[in-house]
């Protein structure tokens, strides 16, 4: 089945809600990073279907312009549905432009297949893409809600060497990061739109081991500086660090332990 539908703006007065024959199922919807493909949540999803009676049924595919392309097929009665998420433009580092298209696409999955909550597994820059949408519109309760969030290898507060030196690796009083990037710093201003008590979260990051701190991309602060921005306003919130070379920041996606510990949190 092949579906095409044209985000527009989101145009919607309260109370007004988005509807569709039938409701199916809280998906899962699997986000990947910066540059990365459309096979770069593959481990996660197959490991879901094979281990944990999930089921793959579409691929929303999205345009520079916020156009979505469903392509797959979604049965109502399907086990704890999947939907990947490709962003055809992966190079964007614009945080408003990759949590509109992240709105676009949930707008499209409400009118078609009636979905109002969500479940959501994002890698690297996939992270800044939910984090934005539920910064600048988890107000909306007629937008689809958040339940579980899975973060993997967040940069939450910055990339070493771009955002922010390579430096000062412990996190302040409360968990307040050493150093706040500019992104973070609007984070803490929108903070009071992010739905409260309502959002559980996993922070998954990775150290190498090497003494720096970081997964050879991400530094761990900038991983762990989620609680402090997002901590109060969660229904719980849980981190996980792995070492070793497999915490390496493209390979954390395919860690079996990593992907073990998704899905644990996912369908405990």
């Amino acid at each position: 089945m092949l579906v095409v539908i044209t985000a527009l703006g989101l145009g919607l007065a309260p109370g007004h809600t988005l509807h569709a024959a039938t409701v199916r199922h809280v998906p899962t919807l699997y986000l990947h990073g910066h540059r990365a493909g459309p096979n770069a949540m593959n481990a996660l999803m197959q490991t879901a279907e094979r281990e944990d009676h999930a089921t793959s049924v579409l691929t929303a595919t999205v345009n520079n312009t916020g156009q979505v392309t469903f392509t797959g097929n979604w049965p109502a009665t399907s086990h704890r549905p999947l939907v990947k998420v490709v962003f055809l433009n992966n190079r964007t580092l614009r945080y408003n432009r990759i949590s509109d298209w992240l709105r676009d696409v949930l707008m499209a999955l409400q009118k078609q297949y009636g979905i109002t909550r969500y479940n959501v597994v994002a890698h690297s820059l996939g992270n800044a893409a939910v984090l934005f949408y539920e910064l600048r519109y988890g107000q909306y309760q007629q937008l689809p809600q958040l339940q579980k969030y899975v973060a993997i290898a967040g940069n939450f507060d910055g990339i070493p060497g771009v955002h922010r030196p390579r430096r000062k690796h412990r996190l302040g009083p409360g968990g307040k990061p050493p150093w706040v990037a500019p992104d973070y710093k609007r984070a803490l201003g929108l903070r009071r739109h992010f739905p409260k008590h309502q959002v559980s979260v996993l922070n998954i990051y990775g150290d190498l081991g090497d003494g720096r701190h970081w997964d050879g991309k991400i530094n761990n602060v900038s991983s762990r500086s989620l609680r402090y921005l997002l901590g109060p306003r969660l229904k719980s919130y849980q981190a996980l660090e792995f070492s070793g070379p497999l915490a390496q920041h493209r390979l954390l996606r395919t860690n079996p332990a990593v992907i073990s510990a998704v899905d644990h949190f996912l369908w405990p």
